[in-house]
């Protein structure tokens, strides 16, 4: 679960990224695309930071073949819409799991333009990350962790988090008053966290992120149903209204293609053990 770093020059995407938006990397001849996010930019050098969860086979073999001076194949970007940057007053910004890496970037900004940003980082221990960077940004950074269980398989210490994040989430609507709750993270915590917020009645804005191809709106694999339509996240967002949102299948959705992501991990392994990239 370790995170890492890539600094590239990338002055293209550099030039024009805004909190909020991604883009789709492909970093070898025969692998697949994937979407990133620029987590901090210099326009004058022309350099993307983007971090990365070793979570499947693609982002393994980034962590396992890349190394300092190497080339990406191609970076498309950005893609996307921005993160509305208004003075919305106080706001609870929360990234579950790696979803704190995108929170980061629209995070920071909206203190810069003079709201009152609490962040909110509810994961695994060793999936803390931009810990110090958050606490620099923001207003207040909260950073809750849970332990992993060895006794108990992944599903269910899944769930350990999601009941941590959603009782912190609790604590914090019952002590103060926000204008606005930001999430990023997995569908199920989002909606999980979406039903507490709603309790309270306060606007809430979800960074979705469903199946993902191409990013420009072509293949329609990202497809949402938001307020009875439908939407491609890509272009029509990220950034969708909570209320709006069709929870149920963005769940059932999202996990289509577990099964076949899982079996490519492990045919990777087993390349690697045999000395085969």
């Amino acid at each position: 679960m370790r995170n890492i770093w890539y600094r590239i020059h990338a002055p293209h995407v550099a030039k024009k990224v805004q909190p909020g938006q991604f883009v789709i990397v492909r970093a070898f001849k025969n692998g697949e695309r994937i979407p990133l996010t620029p987590v901090m930019w210099d326009r004058d050098e022309g350099w993307i930071v983007l971090i990365t969860f070793i979570r499947g086979r693609t982002t393994m073999r980034m962590a396992n073949e890349l190394k300092p001076g190497d080339e990406i194949l191609n970076i498309a970007g950005p893609l996307g819409n921005p993160a509305e940057m208004e003075k919305f007053g106080k706001i609870l910004a929360i990234g579950a799991y790696t979803g704190i890496v995108e929170v980061y970037p629209i995070a920071k900004a909206w203190q810069e333009l003079g709201n009152d940003v609490t962040t909110l980082h509810v994961t695994f221990e060793p999936m803390v990350v931009l810990k110090d960077e958050l606490e620099e940004a923001v207003g207040r950074h909260i950073l809750e962790t849970v332990p992993i269980d060895p006794n108990l398989d992944f599903p269910t210490n899944m769930k350990n988090v999601t009941k941590r994040l959603t009782e912190k989430v609790r604590e914090l609507l019952e002590k103060e008053e926000y204008d606005m709750v930001f999430m990023v993270g997995p569908a199920g915590d989002q909606r999980a966290v979406f039903n507490v917020v709603k309790e309270f009645g306060i606007p809430m804005k979800s960074d979705l992120h469903p199946i993902m191809v191409d990013g420009t709106g072509m293949c329609g694999a990202c497809r949402v149903t938001v307020g009875g339509e439908v939407k491609f996240a890509c272009i029509d967002g990220p950034e969708f209204d909570a209320y709006q949102v069709n929870w149920d299948e963005l769940i059932a959705r999202s996990g289509y293609y577990t099964d076949m992501e899982q079996r490519a991990m492990q045919e990777y392994m087993k390349a690697l053990q045999g000395g085969e990239q």
